[in-house]
Order: C-alpha cells, then structure tokens, then sequence
C-alpha cells in the first residue's frame, strides 16, 4: 500500500520533476540511477520466437514467487496490458512490482483511506482501489477495479515519463505513483521477474548475449548466494567503475552493489522499526586509492589495499549516532547479529571476537541467501 501513492497520481503524466524537487532527492540521498545503473535482469525477447499474447487460461496454480493463482491471474492482466501497448518485458516487470507494492497483486475495493486515513493534501479522504490503489481522478470505481484497464492507465502514464527505459525500474515506477517512499517498489523487483519471465516463457537476461542474470539494480553478475563477497563482473577489487553502484539512499556518500543496497534498505526498514532511526553506516565501496589510504592510517588492521571486501561493494562499516563504530557489546550489535542474515547481511567469522582478525564488531557483508 501506498502512503502518499494515488495522492498526486492525477498529475502522473507530467514527465519533468521540478528542479527543486529533484535537488531535494539528491540532497536527500535519494538518487536517480540511469543508464547501465538500471539494466537489471528482464524477461527480455530477443533471440526467442515470443510473439503470441498471454491467455490468463494457462495460468499456472502456483506458487510462483511465493504468489498464489488468483494473484498471478491478475500479473498476467497486467502483462497483457502491457503486451496490446507493445510495452517489452522491462515494462511489464515494472507494472507487476509496482501492483506487488500497492495492493500484493489482490483487486482490492479499498485503500489507504480505509486502513490508515490517509488524506489528500487537500485534506480530503483518499480515494484509492484496485490493483493499483488508484485514485478518482485516473477513472471509475468500474475501469480502476478492472484489472487490465487499470493497468493500461498505468502503462499510459509510465509511457509519459521521460526516459523511464533507462530509469533504476523502482523510479520510474515512483514517477507514475509519487510513492512516499521512491525506493518502496525495490523489493518486489525479483519476484516480478519470475513471474513475468515464467508466464511470458522469455528468458531472463539482462541482454541478449547475457551469460547470467543482474540482482538487483546494477551490472552484470549473479546472484550472491549465500557465500563470502568476491570477484564479481570481470572487474578488479577497488576498480569497480562506480556508474554499477547504487548509493545507500539515507546515506548517499556510500555506494554497493545494487542487490546489496537493495538488501540494506530492507534491513534498515527493520532496525528503523525497532531503533527509530536509521542504521548509521560510516564506510561502503572503498576503491583502490581509498584502501591505501586506510592502510596508511590503520596500518595491520586494515586490508592490503586490493583485497579488502570493501573493495567489492558489498561490504558495510557501521556505527551508532554519536559513535563511529559500534562494539560486540552494543544494543545493535547482538541485534544485527539477530536479525540482519534473514536479509543477507553477516558478520564473517574473522570479524568476530577472538576470530582471525582484526576484531571488528561494526564489519558485515553481503553473502546473499543459499539457495535451496
């Protein structure tokens, strides 16, 4: 569900952020990716014989994602919405997670009115139904709980952003929307990929000579799959060019990998809920020039420059307000040792107390999750 979502989706057609509005986003960490920033991992059609429309009759039972039949019955409406406005599998990934964050793909008959009393800034109640918790002003109660001329209007307007091919796929769906949160869709990313890829029968790829698949906002790289950070994409430790990295919204002087950023925003969505602030992070990428330095300055407790997992873009320092690192005793510690490996996050065995050293309680990386 949105927070602000349908609330300005009336003037969704509007392709130019006002500067002052875009100016806030950066200030504010909440950066605009484009180019191979945005690539991602679509069900993409070249090379495939992919011509013929979905028929939601072959919809399988399910799961797939985790979604259920009645919910991905509704995605393929979304998909054959996108298929009769000749929109490609991008497109289409893009409309499933946008109605995976507003609604979890149910055709619901209310919205944030009803749940919250979420007001219009005009102070009216809001108004929002459907798939896409639209509001009045996109069409009747009727065409807004229809799934596939529901999805057509947000198709329509996606259309009318300004480059929104090349956008990170979570803002352009932001620019249709006006989410509260620019970076609320990012989660449901994959999930729609599945599931668009499985009922489309198009092959995930992030091009059409794409040995694997990019989690995840940026590059060209697989999975992380539970495992310690490494070589990734043929580049050199600390020699990532930095256009592949996706900066931690609430702390954009950092960057990681996307799928690690990803993973990182929702575990600050957690540690928010419980801390009420956001999870302070002091270090992310370190490129080559930034680990020599940090060996001049630490000496043995920091990595010979060229092999630090900071160099990797997947790996964090953390620290609390008023403390640049947190110690094995602090309150976030023990609750990062909890809570943070449901979402990837660890803190490697020779970071701990006692370990193989340097002891360092505020280290963790991104191993991803096993797969089963």
């Amino acid at each position: 569900m949105k927070k602000t979502g349908g609330v300005i989706a009336g003037i969704a057609a509007i392709a130019v952020i006002p500067a002052a509005v875009l100016v806030y986003w950066l200030v504010m960490g909440m950066t605009v990716i484009f180019g191979a920033n945005a690539a991602g991992c679509f069900p993409n059609e070249q090379g495939t014989t992919q011509t013929a429309e979905l028929d939601v009759d072959g919809v399988p039972a399910g799961p797939i994602a985790g979604y259920k039949h009645e919910q991905l019955v509704n995605a393929a409406h979304i998909v054959i919405a996108a298929q009769k406005l000749g929109i490609d599998g991008r497109g289409q990934v893009i409309g499933v997670m946008t109605a995976m964050g507003e609604s979890s793909l149910v055709n619901i008959d209310y919205g944030d009115w009803e749940t919250n009393g979420v007001r219009n800034p005009d102070g009216s109640a809001t108004s929002s139904i459907g798939l896409f918790q639209q509001q009045e002003w996109w069409g009747t109660p009727a065409e807004r709980m229809n799934a596939q001329t529901a999805a057509s209007k947000f198709f329509a307007s996606l259309l009318k952003v300004s480059g929104w091919e090349t956008l990170q796929p979570t803002i352009a769906a932001h620019r249709v929307q006006r989410n509260a949160d620019p970076y609320h869709y990012a989660k449901f990313f994959d999930a729609a990929s599945e599931i668009v890829s499985t009922l489309t029968g198009l092959p995930l790829t992030s091009g059409p000579d794409a040995g694997s698949c990019a989690v995840g906002a940026s590059g060209d790289y697989p999975p992380a799959t539970g495992t310690p950070p490494g070589p990734w994409g043929g580049h050199q430790n600390g020699r990532i060019p930095e256009n592949l990295l996706t900066p931690i919204p609430w702390q954009a002087e950092y960057k990681l990998r996307g799928d690690a950023t990803q993973a990182l925003i929702q575990l600050n969505a957690a540690f928010k809920a419980q801390f009420g602030y956001d999870l302070p992070i002091n270090d992310g990428y370190r490129d080559y020039p930034g680990q020599v330095e940090a060996k001049r300055k630490y000496g043995d407790n920091a990595a010979e420059p060229g092999t630090s997992n900071h160099g990797w873009a997947m790996a964090v320092d953390i620290g609390d307000r008023g403390h640049w690192a947190i110690g094995f005793n602090s309150e976030i510690f023990h609750w990062l040792k909890q809570n943070a490996p449901a979402y990837g996050w660890q803190h490697p065995p020779w970071a701990a107390a006692g370990g193989q050293g340097p002891d360092e309680a505020w280290h963790w990386e991104y191993y991803g999750k096993a797969r089963a």
